[in-house]
């Protein structure tokens, strides 16, 4: 009962995810976000103090190529030492797919980013949907739930799952403090990481599942 019942509340999450995502994908381009992101964009250019600017800049070193490959290293060798195939399986999937499926998801949107003003030089790649904001959701959701289930104090697995998410909120917003990306392309970005993280969650229950023989099983 209780593996169907974190089934149907992973299978609620990804079709939450994806209905947010493709609802952004859908009228971003759209008043009223098309004029609440350009507002915004302005607005952060204009007004937003310098010392938040610096602030943003060591999360979002977090979720680019420098963090998530530190952090990816570090959690390979860890679940390779204790032979978690299933685990390192898991965690791959959900660290380099869900950056494969938004560098596919950007070549398709091919929306501009914000021109400005950035505190940072712009990135080459399109700005829909977000990577930092998609890699804090499924990469660090990722390592969050290898890490929790390794943790055997309650408390422990609160204090994690905030952090983590605070987190991963910081990075998204951090984008857009610096200027690199609308506040549509962070929402999307979160939207779809959340649901590729919950698609690997699924694979996962029904891999375990089937290599449970279960009660009476031999």
């Amino acid at each position: 009962m209780s593996q169907r019942r974190e089934t149907w509340r992973l299978s609620v999450l990804l079709v939450a995810a994806v209905t947010g995502f493709v609802a952004l994908a859908l009228a971003y381009d759209h008043d009223p976000l098309a004029t609440m992101d350009r507002e915004t964009a302005e607005w952060v250019a204009r007004e937003l103090p310098g010392v938040v600017e610096w602030f943003a800049r060591p999360f979002s070193w977090l979720g680019g190529w420098i963090g998530l490959t530190l952090l990816g290293v570090a959690a390979t060798i860890l679940l390779v030492r204790e032979r978690a195939w299933l685990d390192l399986a898991f965690f791959v999937t959900a660290y380099l797919g869900s950056q494969l499926a938004v560098s596919v998801l950007k070549e398709w949107f091919d929306r501009p980013r914000p021109a400005v003003g950035s505190a940072v030089p712009l990135p080459e790649s399109a700005a829909f949907p977000s990577g930092h904001a998609a890699s804090g959701a499924a990469s660090l959701g990722a390592l969050a739930v290898l890490a929790a289930e390794r943790l055997s104090s309650r408390r422990a697995r609160v204090w994690l799952w905030s952090c983590v998410a605070a987190a991963g909120l910081a990075v998204g917003l951090s984008r857009i403090a610096l200027n690199v990306h609308f506040v549509t392309d962070v929402l999307a970005g979160w939207c779809f990481g959340v649901a590729w993280l919950a698609a690997c969650l699924l694979v996962r229950e029904r891999l375990r599942a089937g290599r449970d023989p279960g009660p009476g099983r031999s």
